[in-house]
């Protein structure tokens, strides 16, 4: 068992976020923006920037924070437009967004559904003229292209790939890049079944989702969300709490904390039966396999407000 470690990438945009933000200006015409972890960021000579970006997220979104500081190292300004009101009560993430010179919009739950809605995008591209859209979570086509270079970064043999799941694209990403005989497991980190598989399948070719989820290269297990997405229950919070204290690296709550609550779950089972155990539709880890675990980052959405 191996841990791949993007969580390392960058200080600010680590782990998925740079993966999925990587190629996402590549949607100009014949450009393509390139980020170096060692020299911080840079273009290519010929790159064009947008004129503005715009994206969405919830008040704590590891998306948002790290396309912000993009933005602001890149000097192009930035629209958040955020799930909910923080006006009195801005979180860390929010903060940090000001700080980086955001524009920060604050939208009800009845707006922010409408998100992905044609007619809504297209008022959007109205008030913000030649202005980069990027979906929620970053969740596109141009981001399967970075998130692909993550197994093609892993030297060793391996079984099984694990991942969290919540907007599609990183599971997708990993899928489309795995050999016949490999596998990738999302553990849900919001309750959505059904819901995620087709958020995963949307970004595929037909024959790594063949027939929905029936030998697919791909399954997500739905049984460790803990309650729903945010949702952070007691036993949870004890088992990261337990694990930074204990561990090289940090989990949080929200996506690495569940993905290894799940796992430590899925090889009490394997050792328990000495067999195998399901993780998903028809599929199983086995002993003697071999597992990388993604750590996609995120751990700055597990910041508090501080108290006055």
């Amino acid at each position: 068992m191996f841990v791949k470690r993007d969580d390392r990438i960058h200080p600010v945009i680590s782990g998925n976020k740079w993966r999925k933000l990587k190629y996402a200006f590549a949607l100009l015409p014949h450009h393509e923006m390139a980020l170096n972890s060692q020299a911080g960021l840079r273009l290519n000579l010929n790159t064009q920037l947008p004129s503005s970006v715009v994206s969405f997220g919830g008040g704590f979104s590891n998306h948002l924070h790290a396309l912000g500081y993009l933005c602001n190292q890149l000097n192009v300004p930035f629209h958040a437009i955020i799930r909910g009101d923080y006006t009195k009560h801005p979180s860390p993430m929010i903060q940090d967004l000001v700080e980086w010179g955001a524009q920060v919009r604050y939208v009800n739950k009845i707006t922010y559904q409408q998100r992905d809605d044609p007619t809504y995008l297209a008022s959007l591209r109205t008030q913000f003229p030649d202005a980069l859209i990027i979906p929620e979570g970053g969740s596109q086509m141009a981001a399967l292209k970075g998130v692909r270079e993550v197994v093609n970064e892993i030297e060793i043999p391996f079984d099984h790939i694990i991942a969290p799941v919540a907007s599609g694209a990183t599971l997708a990403g990993l899928t489309s890049a795995l050999s016949s005989h490999q596998h990738a497991i999302g553990i849900g980190v919001l309750k959505g079944d059904g819901y995620l598989e087709g958020l995963v399948e949307q970004f595929l070719e037909p024959g790594l989702a063949l027939n929905g989820r029936t030998n697919s290269q791909f399954s997500i297990n739905h049984d460790f969300h803990c309650g729903g997405y945010g949702k952070i229950p007691p036993y949870l919070k004890t088992f990261c709490e337990n694990f930074n204290r204990t561990m090289p690296f940090e989990i949080e709550g929200v996506y690495s904390g569940k993905v290894f609550w799940a796992l430590k779950h899925l090889l009490a089972t394997v050792a328990s039966t000495n067999a195998s155990t399901n993780v998903g539709e028809k599929r199983t880890i086995e002993k003697g396999q071999t597992l990388i675990i993604v750590h996609t980052g995120g751990i700055q959405g597990a910041r508090k407000n501080k108290t006055p």
